[in-house]
């Protein structure tokens, strides 16, 4: 791990108390079960707020070059603390929590933005994948902890609003955190093209377009888990489904520590490819959960997954354009990414009520990734190899 300046840390740690308080809404769905609502309807209420992500990632693109971003981003921190006091007072359900749930897309989309284009402005294009995966350790560690200290509260008898209230307390910290920042002192850009009003124009290109869909994807199959394994456990196991969660954690800090510093030189298409098979396989054996292990295994393999997929997804779409841009491509990711979600959950939620299985979904999600790979392979035979080796729009051989 490299050392980066004291700013990076203040924004890492911010992030970490952010997420604290967001993945306990992993257990968002087990909440509107308990409140009687189906499976389709739990799937428009645990994804509409991405809908309000990508509306703001979109809207963010046009005017992300804003100098103070520790102001954007405690505003993010504000609108989200406010959103999470809110959910306590949800008694029964209702179309009212769609209001919470835009709300909480709203100042999700703003927090997470303008936090990682905080990383992307003070790091070094050579060290932004390092960069971002060490600080996406951060928010992803809380996929772990959040859903076992929820879980473990409610198995001790404890409501649902005690996990309410404990994640507004965490948001309001990250809040805090932000009155003592360091003024951030972006890293020199070594283009000086001139910057273009708007994002349409990045999608002239088309591996552009390609890595995007390949987000687009990944953050789909992300959704899909995220939404459905915990009541598909519950449901047809005995199994804890925490353990999935605690195990894909252990494998993605291992990835993003000791490797994903390493993988920036390499052909990144063959890496992409390697772990949209990988994330193919996972979803596959979802349909023989017969045991713990089976389970512990499928996290490992989603660890391995997710460790790669998100910082080198998203360093090579900023990579594919001018530096002056990267902020407006990150915004484009973030949009891709929780774009991917909605649309992936939302109708795979109908085809699980239809087909009465969770397992339609997992096996949809299997082969969205295969497509993946057909597509990633034609980008490889087209356009030859991507590697992240410099400043200003990535290398291709």
């Amino acid at each position: 791990m490299k050392k980066f300046k004291p700013l990076y840390y203040y924004v890492a740690l911010t992030n970490l108390m952010f997420f604290l308080g967001n993945s306990f809404y992993i257990l968002f769905p087990i909440f509107l079960k308990q409140l009687g609502a189906p499976e389709a309807h739990i799937g428009i209420m645990n994804n509409v707020d991405k809908i309000l992500i990508i509306i703001t990632s979109v809207s963010i693109a046009s005017f992300i070059r804003v100098k103070n971003k520790i102001i954007v981003l405690r505003t993010g921190y504000l609108l989200m603390t406010i959103a999470f006091i809110s959910y306590i007072f949800i008694s029964a359900f209702s179309w009212n929590i769609l209001i919470i749930r835009i709300l909480h897309g709203i100042a999700f989309s703003i927090s997470m933005i303008f936090g990682t284009n905080i990383v992307f402005d003070i790091v070094p294009m050579k060290d932004a994948a390092e960069a971002i995966g060490i600080y996406g350790i951060t928010g992803a560690i809380t996929n772990a902890i959040s859903p076992f200290a929820g879980e473990l509260l409610l198995s001790k008898g404890y409501p649902f609003y005690y996990i309410f209230a404990i994640s507004a307390v965490l948001v309001f910290l990250s809040l805090c955190v932000t009155f003592i920042m360091p003024k951030p002192e972006p890293h020199p850009d070594k283009s000086s093209t001139e910057t273009r009003a708007g994002f349409l124009h990045l999608f002239r290109s088309f591996r552009f377009i390609i890595i995007t869909v390949a987000a687009v994807i990944f953050g789909g199959c992300f959704g899909v888990i995220v939404t459905y394994l915990p009541n598909f456990v519950l449901s047809t196991t005995n199994f804890q489904f925490s353990y999935f969660f605690i195990f894909y954690i252990a494998v993605l800090i291992i990835i993003r520590f000791k490797i994903i510093g390493k993988l920036s030189g390499y052909n990144i298409n063959r890496i992409l490819i390697t772990m949209f098979f990988t994330g193919a396989l996972l979803n596959a054996l979802l349909n023989f959960l017969y045991s713990l292990p089976i389970l512990i295994g499928i996290g490992i393999m989603y660890g391995l997954t997710h460790g790669i997929l998100f910082p080198i997804i998203n360093t090579t779409m900023i990579s594919l354009v001018n530096t002056n841009e990267k902020n407006t491509a990150n915004a484009l990711y973030m949009a891709s990414f929780y774009g991917g979600m909605m649309l992936f959950s939302l109708p795979l939620g109908f085809l699980i009520d239809y087909t009465g299985t969770y397992l339609a979904a997992f096996n949809s999600c299997a082969i969205a990734f295969l497509i993946g790979i057909i597509l990633l392979s034609f980008n490889a035979l087209k356009y030859g190899a991507i590697r992240i080796t410099r400043e200003a729009p990535v290398a291709v051989e």
